[in-house]
């Protein structure tokens, strides 16, 4: 009985919450302690509101922190923008002023180092100079031209043949002319009148009351003139390239091989030939303008030997000499051997600024022909090169040998490469070497072809 009326007891419990829960979901009109509770509906409502509102307000944020961004940005482009615009001018004048080098280079020095950029090497009607030639004519390299006299006239020309100054003399006379690179003095020996020319410009001229017999230019267009009077032999008078007159230098009346001007026209080294024993020897003696006596001093004498070139270096003169090349030190005398001449015989041998080259025959066994060698002066060798025939004529201007056969000109730089080979039908009576060694002038009968390597 007891169980019967508990199990009422749930069912009428279940029944009570049942309803119970029905009636809470019907919530129009509930309230609670007074207040009312916002169905959910409206709180979905309220909260997608404030979510939107939340969300355009970030959009907003997002809105103006990207302008933020865009007008920042494009500030730093700006900044950017006109430090490229400031750099590239500079950068492109750069890369022009670098191209414009190495063209130049090429065009300048490409050549001396076997980059031909000249292939043809026939000579032609485009590349002949007509003259008309006299005993008396003289050719020479003037400023990097071909400098030709003929007929009282003075002529240079460039490398294209195109003749780029003309001179006439005043006087009709066969004159001297003396050149130093842009330096040049034309000299009427006999009257002793000298005109002096700069770059092809006259500078000055002027009368030396003598007889001359040689003129010495230096690299700064200093002169020193040698002349005779009837009271004294030998004079060297010493001027500037304005022709005013440093000093007067009076010598023994041995003969004047060679003169250097040296220390800014206060001194000259002098070379005399020394007849006193039984073969012609050389004597360097040292002329110091800064002393009133005993400014005649004597560094050094060589028996027995002819010298064939002095260049000077500093405080050092270098000569070439019949058995050897030497180093002189102008400031006492001492004498140094570079290199003796006692093995083979050269055909050619000849001294630069820093190196010498010369020409030899092979005497030995092994070797047959000829050999051309350039070495420093403190025996590193730079090049060795043989050939199979003795060139007729060696020309050599320092970084470029020119080798003259029967029925060719051979070129080749002093590293021992061939830089041209040019055919000839017949033998030059002269060669001039100009434009910076790059062109040669093949002197003939009545006309000159120029030749560009």
């Amino acid at each position: 009985m007891k169980k019967k009326n508990n199990n009422k007891n749930i069912g009428k419990n279940t029944s009570d919450k049942q309803k119970k829960n029905e009636e809470m979901i019907d919530f129009e009109e509930i309230t609670l302690d007074d207040e009312e509770i916002v169905p959910v509906e409206v709180l979905d409502e309220e909260s997608e509101k404030g979510i939107d509102i939340v969300n355009t307000h970030n959009e907003k944020l997002m809105e103006d922190r990207q302008e933020r961004l865009y007008e920042n940005s494009s500030e730093r482009l700006e900044e950017k923008n006109d430090v490229r615009y400031k750099i590239k001018p500079t950068l492109i004048g750069s890369i022009i002023v670098i191209i414009i080098l190495v063209v130049y280079c090429l065009f300048e020095y490409g050549p001396i180092f076997g980059i031909n950029l000249n292939r043809n090497s026939n000579l032609s009607e485009d590349s002949k100079i007509d003259i008309i030639t006299t005993e008396s004519d003289i050719y020479d390299m003037y400023n990097q031209e071909l400098l030709v006299y003929s007929n009282n006239v003075v002529y240079t020309y460039n490398n294209y043949c195109q003749n780029t100054w003309k001179y006439e003399l005043a006087d009709n006379f066969t004159p001297n002319i003396y050149i130093n690179d842009r330096y040049m003095v034309i000299a009427n020996n006999s009257n002793g009148t000298i005109y002096m020319f700069d770059s092809k410009k006259e500078i000055f001229n002027k009368k030396i009351d003598g007889t001359i017999q040689d003129i010495y230019i230096d690299d700064y267009g200093n002169i020193a003139v040698e002349y005779s009077t009837t009271g004294y032999k030998k004079i060297i008078g010493v001027y500037d390239r304005n022709g005013k007159s440093k000093f007067d230098a009076y010598l023994s009346s041995s003969t004047i091989i060679d003169v250097k001007i040296i220390d800014n026209c206060r001194k000259l080294l002098v070379v005399q030939a020394n007849t006193n024993s039984f073969k012609v020897g050389v004597t360097l003696n040292m002329i110091d303008a800064t002393k009133e006596e005993d400014n005649i001093t004597e560094l050094c004498k060589f028996d027995n030997n002819l010298l064939y070139d002095i260049d000077v270096q500093g405080q050092n003169a270098i000569i070439l000499l019949d058995n050897r090349i030497a180093k002189i030190d102008l400031n006492n005398g001492n004498v140094s051997d570079i290199k003796k001449i006692d093995d083979n015989q050269p055909l050619f041998i000849s001294i630069y600024d820093n190196y010498y080259t010369y020409l030899i025959k092979e005497l030995s066994d092994e070797r047959d022909g000829y050999t051309i060698t350039t070495c420093q002066y403190d025996g590193t060798m730079i090049s060795e090169l043989a050939i199979s025939n003795s060139p007729k004529v060696l020309y050599s201007s320092g970084l470029l040998n020119y080798f003259l056969y029967q029925d060719s000109l051979q070129v080749i730089n002093k590293w021992g490469i061939e830089v041209k080979n040019i055919p000839l039908e017949y033998i030059p009576k002269n060669i001039i070497i100009f434009n910076n060694e790059k062109s040669v002038g093949l002197i003939y009968t009545n006309k000159i072809y120029i030749v560009n390597i």
